[in-house]
């Protein structure tokens, strides 16, 4: 028997929520439960952890980026969703700081809702399978190393961290530099293109001289960089 993807709606609309968002979530076969605060979240992890979270920004009790940025760090596997009304570029970039997965604005129709969260859990759910069979590149489960494919382990910094896991979350499919670089400053028009291409340069040097191994990334002219693992 498959088990459905156990997902928790932390929302304080209560008509949001329980009348639209549990019920539809639901249909589309998530398991889902709807909570009004962090609070009710964070009693209901300590009990039975989720493998997803769609969380609203506007909570009465915590930002909800903060709570992002927390159950990162308890939790690299979990995979998080914003759904939020505040959509401005600083707020968006706050998220992806935090860790979130995606980050959806209000009003957003929830066909899209349901594939974003679906494309994530397939992603999380990959990337654990991935990091468990030898063989293969990939993240370890905390995303701060690099695991080639004789098995070697080879430890991150926090910019290393940050470009793989964009790269690893879409592989054979080529990532822009301009979405590299916004994941890694606030401010992207001030940020030196040639501090990226230093990274990926001393990144693929770390892999041949601690593990003997090619890092299979390719520079793509036009389109940014290409994982191939």
């Amino acid at each position: 028997m498959t088990l459905l993807p156990r997902l928790a709606i932390v929302e304080d609309d209560e008509e949001l929520r329980e009348k639209i968002m549990v019920p539809i979530l639901r249909n589309a076969g998530f398991d889902a439960i709807g909570l009004a605060s962090a609070l009710q979240f964070y009693r209901m992890w300590a009990g039975s952890p989720v493998d997803l979270v769609l969380l609203d920004v506007g909570l009465p009790d915590d930002d909800g980026i903060d709570i992002a940025r927390h159950m990162r760090g308890l939790s690299p596997s979990l995979g998080i969703v914003m759904y939020t009304g505040q959509g401005t570029t600083s707020e968006r970039l706050r998220g992806l700081r935090a860790g979130v997965d995606a980050y959806l604005v209000k009003p957003t129709e929830m066909d899209e809702v349901i594939e974003t969260l679906r494309n994530v859990h397939q992603r999380r759910v990959g990337h654990e399978s991935q990091a468990a069979h030898p063989g293969t590149w990939g993240l370890d489960r905390n995303g701060w190393a690099l695991l080639t494919p004789a098995g070697v382990a080879l430890t991150l910094n926090q910019a290393e961290r940050q470009v793989m896991r964009m790269l690893v979350a879409t592989p054979n499919v080529p990532v822009s530099r301009e979405a590299l670089i916004k994941n890694l400053t606030a401010d992207a028009d001030g940020f030196d293109p040639h501090r990226l291409e230093m990274l990926i340069y001393r990144l693929r040097r770390k892999c041949i001289e601690n593990s003997g191994e090619a890092l299979p990334l390719q520079a793509v002219r036009g389109a940014g960089y290409l994982f191939e693992p």
